[in-house]
């Protein structure tokens, strides 16, 4: 992959109507060190930022791309080894020996991007975020440097999840935390709340959990941030791997499969106790004061949630796509026991993976259950992944998600597996899943997330203008491995299936990505002498 300095592209297709602004997105990048050591997971993939800026008026846009300058790559580079080990498996240089008894892994910086207050964050939930340059996508605080968030992540093991959700109403983020007391057996879980105008930090307070905890996302109503908790242990066995240097740290977490997953639902007033009382730290176990809520429901593990939202019974919504088992690593999977030294890329067989749906769950409240008369609604079953909604709507009622799907429904076999990798998008209509339409690329060509950015002069809080927007994504070419950005007109029922308003080819190969976000407004000066070396 090739870093690209800032350059400026005629695109003579970007709508009249779409507006001024930076599209961000991250993912994995770099899978094999200067002496061969390749990643053994996409996941463990050095991060890697790409933006483009839209000029509309003048038809054009300002495109580059950087690897994130963590300390692992800067030493990576500097060394030309894979200088630490992956959470997902993969090994530093050194063979056994240069493995043994290596607890330490990189921050690889890959997961998500915030931008705030003129500044650019790469989210990496495993740890502290790096600050980069909007336009240039340096690290700000030099090579190597983490970004403490204003003193909020003082230790250098603290994270910053890459899922923080939008409270448009309050004009705030909320974010977690995750940290694992091997000591204890307890997990704390420090929730964020922060001013989306400065960053400032509110308030952040903190619970425990019994065990480890593997959560990737969390899902924000008005008046509650909601988990998913799984019972998870730590294999004790792959644990012992782990610290030979033969497994991966990830798979020292085991979920075991039963009847029920955990949905803990945090008051959002809690930080305005803990503001008023001075309090850092609260109770979620049973019978506690604090109105906490667990309530259960039928088992299944999730990445992504859509959007949650309090309907006019008070009850809870929310749609998420659920698995019915995680599947992370060539542990998970049945890859023979021969090629699990391989990339999990050669060796996947998507029939052996469980296919995710999408999934609307109704909570009451009240009693702590699910709603009466209100099931588990299957909103999408072509093996959807990355949902996503209006910024303007978290935390609200909405009608369409936006998510990537399988080329065509995958063939499902009587133990539920038989997923596929994600190559359209699919509009839904969570009212009537029948009306959801769905937009197909050749085979060879696979999708990302998709961004829903507002059309100029469009309100989405509206009803009526809900869908009065653009979807925007990069298309990897399997065949070529080349990677075109697309944009969908999506306002009216039939626009998506008319495909992409405007598609063009990158000025160099982006892989599978990971989450992105546009920042309305977000410009620089197209014609500046500055230099943009990066």
């Amino acid at each position: 992959m090739e870093q690209i300095s800032p350059r400026i592209i005629s695109c003579p297709d970007i709508p009249d109507d779409f507006p001024v602004g930076t599209y961000y997105r991250n993912g994995h990048g770099r899978f094999t060190s200067d002496d061969g050591v390749q990643a053994m997971h996409p996941f463990d993939g050095d991060g890697l930022m790409s933006a483009i800026t839209f000029d509309p008026k003048n038809k054009r846009i300002l495109f580059r791309n950087k690897f994130i300058e963590t300390k692992a790559y800067m030493e990576d580079k500097r060394t030309g080894t894979m200088s630490q080990r992956g959470i997902f498996g993969t090994k530093r240089s050194g063979g056994f020996l240069g493995n043994l008894f290596r607890a330490d892994y990189k921050n690889i910086g890959n997961t998500n991007v915030l931008h705030i207050d003129g500044k650019l964050y790469a989210l990496w939930e495993g740890g502290r975020p790096h600050l980069l340059d909007p336009l240039t996508l340096k690290n700000v605080n030099g090579p190597g440097q983490q970004e403490t968030m204003n003193g909020i992540l003082p230790e250098e093991d603290s994270s910053f999840a890459a899922h923080p959700r939008y409270d448009p109403t309050n004009e705030l983020w909320i974010n977690f935390g995750v940290k694992f007391d091997p000591a204890s057996g307890t997990s704390t879980i420090r929730l964020f709340e922060l001013d989306a105008n400065t960053f400032e930090c509110y308030t952040n307070i903190s619970f425990a959990v019994d065990g480890p905890v593997v959560t990737h996302d969390f899902v924000l109503t008005e008046n509650y941030c909601i988990f998913n908790f799984q019972d998870c242990m730590v294999n004790q066995e792959n644990a012992i791997k782990a610290i030979l240097g033969f497994g991966a740290f990830v798979d020292v977490i085991d979920i075991p499969k039963v009847d029920e997953t955990s949905i803990v639902m945090i008051p959002r007033a809690l930080f305005g106790t803990s503001r008023k009382e001075g309090r850092v730290d609260f109770d979620i176990s049973p019978g506690n004061t604090d109105g906490i809520k667990t309530i259960k429901i039928p088992f299944h593990f999730n990445f992504h949630y859509a959007n949650g939202f309090e309907d006019e019974q008070g009850r809870v919504v929310f749609d998420t796509v659920q698995i019915e088992e995680a599947t992370l690593t060539a542990n998970d999977i049945e890859v023979p026991e021969g090629e699990k030294n391989k990339p999990i890329w050669e060796t996947v067989d998507w029939k052996n993976l469980y296919a995710p749906n999408l999934v609307r769950y109704t909570l009451d409240l009240e009693n702590e259950c699910m709603a009466v008369g209100q099931p588990p609604k299957m909103l999408s079953t072509q093996a959807p992944e990355f949902p996503s909604v209006p910024d303007d709507l978290s935390t609200k009622e909405h009608r369409y998600v936006y998510q990537g799907v399988a080329h065509i429904e995958p063939f499902v076999d009587s133990n539920g597996k038989g997923s596929s990798p994600l190559g359209g998008f699919m509009k839904v209509d969570t009212k009537n899943p029948s009306l959801n339409e769905v937009y197909t690329f050749e085979p060879w060509e696979f999708v990302g997330e998709a961004k829903f950015v507002a059309k100029v002069g469009k309100n989405v809080t509206v009803k009526e203008q809900e869908d009065a927007g653009y979807i925007i994504s990069y298309i990897l070419n399997g065949k070529t491995k080349t990677t075109d950005f697309v944009m969908f007109d999506v306002e009216g029922l039939g626009s998506l299936q008319k495909g992409p308003v405007c598609r063009f080819s990158l000025p160099t190969f982006i892989p599978h990505g990971l989450h992105g976000s546009f920042g309305k407004g977000i410009t620089f000066p197209f014609n500046q002498d500055e230099n943009f070396n990066i």
